[in-house]
């Protein structure tokens, strides 16, 4: 009898926690972070198995966090996952851990893929420091992402306490705050030799999962099509998975998926799903990593053609939600109207000239039928300048006045319609010079072809009469790997490039994913002084590098891509920031 006692009693507690912690909306509860700024995010952290307490429902939300705690936490947050087909042996990159260590198998993987780069000694239990934190997590954004980030600016300052950083660290602190994952503590410091907090890690964690999330959804491709096939058309919904996450969609009832066609007003004409009847229970569809899905029904040819000349736009619909990319409940249009005879290319145009601006706006028909535009009023087009910022510092049509009839333009096949207008430079230099954009538009509708309503934008290019071809090259012999830039003046003026320091070049070997493995300058000083280089016309300039194979050779042996730098600027020709790759055969 008291056995029974215990075990309703028991159970009575069990139930009462039950509805304790489905009253504050997670699973668990800590005593000891009731007002404190980051308890939203400790405890949905927690309540996703990134984390967990002290023991005695406590969390200690300020008590400095280890680096082996850190990592694991890391590394649940990335959701990393490595099958090896031998037992990993952690002493292969530390001796001061041990394969039985609790968070051994987890600092393996993180340092197999050199989101923790130290060799040797990894200091478990020693205080992280908020440079190494930062720095770890930007290494596992670039691992899941699989992407190579641009140079940073060292001029770009983000913290007033950056020349306390680390050099090796330097880079991924100025990421990380760019990205949006840390912020300095107090008086625009970063304090880099400062220990992380408990509550300090759980909130940069989480920010890593929201941007890899977001990039998730970016890469997630859904594409609408609509094809011919031997039975009639081939209605299709492909998913494909551009990412390095699993993605899975959860569906309410056996219906997966659906197709639609509609009419030029969107109005329905068709429905596959409208004569069907589907299961209800709960289904899922999952797709792995890097792979597609196609969901496809076949529209007989009979059913088409009794609609097939109103049918204007295709439909397809997920018919579910997911957690790992966001799904248009409106489902996914593809335009029917190719179909259609009637085209129209349009195509803004600018002419930049000394004493006038010419703003033209070029209308084509393609199709074998004539194309009417309707106008409201004698105004049958427009332009507008816009500034860098996309702001409007100039409108065509703001002082004319036009005549309330109704017009039209027809353009018969194959023929093109141009509207033109010019301003002159003396009254309207100072406006041209700041205009980055040139907007046109057609002042009008048309039954037989779409037209935009916010108007056919070109940008507004300065041309710059020098021309620089830029070449970058490499040697390989048995003991010398060698390094080259060649820069190419193909222009009669001479090109200028201007250095802000004596450091006139760089070089990064990357491997097979776009990591890099070594860059030339990084144990290189340079003197603080404005240096120029002048490539005179129809001459070449080359800088070059060599490295011996004996010390580098496994280097470049991974090595898959060389990318050379021009480190300056120049008002001559055009400079690419991000480098002149080529791959290394």
């Amino acid at each position: 009898m008291k056995r029974v006692l215990s075990i309703i009693l028991v159970l009575g507690i069990m139930m009462l926690s039950t509805a304790a912690a489905a009253a504050t909306g997670y699973d668990t509860v800590f005593s000891d972070i009731s007002g404190h700024w980051a308890k939203d995010t400790i405890e949905r952290m927690a309540n996703l198995g990134i984390v967990k307490g002290v023991g005695n429902g406590m969390f200690l939300p300020d008590r400095e966090i280890k680096r082996s705690e850190f990592i694991v936490a890391l590394h649940k947050a990335a959701e990393i996952k490595i099958n090896y087909f031998k037992a990993p042996d952690i002493n292969e990159f530390f001796d001061d851990v041990k394969n039985e260590d609790w968070y051994a198998s987890t600092l393996y993987d993180l340092a197999s893929l050199n989101i923790v780069d130290d060799r040797e000694k990894f200091r478990p239990n020693d205080l992280i420091t908020r440079e190494e934190m930062v720095h770890y997590l930007v290494n596992t954004y670039k691992y899941k992402l699989n992407i190579v980030l641009d140079q940073i600016d060292e001029k770009d300052k983000c913290f007033d306490d950056e020349e306390s950083i680390q050099k090796q660290y330097k880079e991924s602190v100025k990421y990380a705050f760019k990205l949006g994952f840390v912020r300095g503590r107090s008086n625009g410091k970063f304090v880099p030799k400062g220990y992380s907090t408990r509550a300090e890690a759980m909130i940069v964690l989480e920010k890593l999962m929201q941007a890899l999330k977001e990039n998730i959804k970016a890469e997630v491709e859904v594409i609408p099509s609509f094809e011919k096939h031997e039975d009639g058309y081939k209605m299709a919904l492909t998913i494909k998975n551009n990412s390095k996450k699993d993605v899975v969609i959860q569906h309410f009832s056996g219906q997966k998926y659906d197709f639609v066609l509609l009419d030029d007003k969107k109005e329905e004409l068709y429905r596959w799903s409208g004569d069907r009847a589907f299961v209800e229970i709960l289904t899922s569809t999952e797709i792995p990593a890097g792979k597609t899905v196609e969901f496809s029904e076949i529209l007989d040819a009979k059913t088409y053609d009794e609609i097939s000349g109103k049918a204007y736009y295709f439909k397809a619909v997920i018919v579910g939600s997911s957690e790992d990319f966001e799904i248009n409940e409106d489902g996914y249009y593809l335009s029917l109207k190719e179909e259609k005879d009637n085209k129209l290319e349009i195509v803004p145009s600018y002419k930049k000239g000394e004493k006038t601006f010419t703003m033209k706006l070029s209308i084509k028909n393609t199709s074998k039928k004539p194309i009417t535009i309707n106008h409201t009023s004698g105004q049958k087009f427009d332009f507008k300048l816009l500034d860098e910022n996309k702001e409007i510092i100039y409108t065509w049509s703001a002082d004319k006045i036009f005549i309330m009839m109704e017009t039209q333009t027809v353009i018969d096949p194959g023929k093109t319609v141009e509207f033109a207008d010019e301003l002159d430079m003396e009254s309207f230099g100072d406006i041209v010079k700041k205009a980055r954009y040139l907007k046109a538009y057609i002042v009008g509708a048309s039954e037989d072809c779409e037209i935009e309503e916010d108007g056919y934008e070109v940008e507004i290019t300065e041309s710059k009469e020098n021309s620089l071809v830029v070449v970058p090259e490499y040697e390989k012999s048995q003991n010398t790997f060698t390094m080259k830039l060649k820069l190419k003046n193909t222009s009669d003026g001479d090109i200028t490039i201007n250095h802000s320091s004596g450091q006139k070049f760089d070089f990064k070997l990357l491997d097979k994913n776009k990591e890099i493995l070594y860059t030339w300058s990084a144990d290189k000083g340079f003197i603080g002084v404005l240096t120029e280089t002048v490539i005179d016309a129809g001459k070449t300039v080359e800088f070059e590098e060599k490295l011996d194979m004996e010390n580098y050779k496994d280097v470049i042996g991974k090595a898959k891509y060389l990318k050379a730098y021009i480190v300056g600027t120049s008002e001559d020709c055009d400079i690419e920031k991000d480098g002149y790759e080529i791959e290394i055969k």
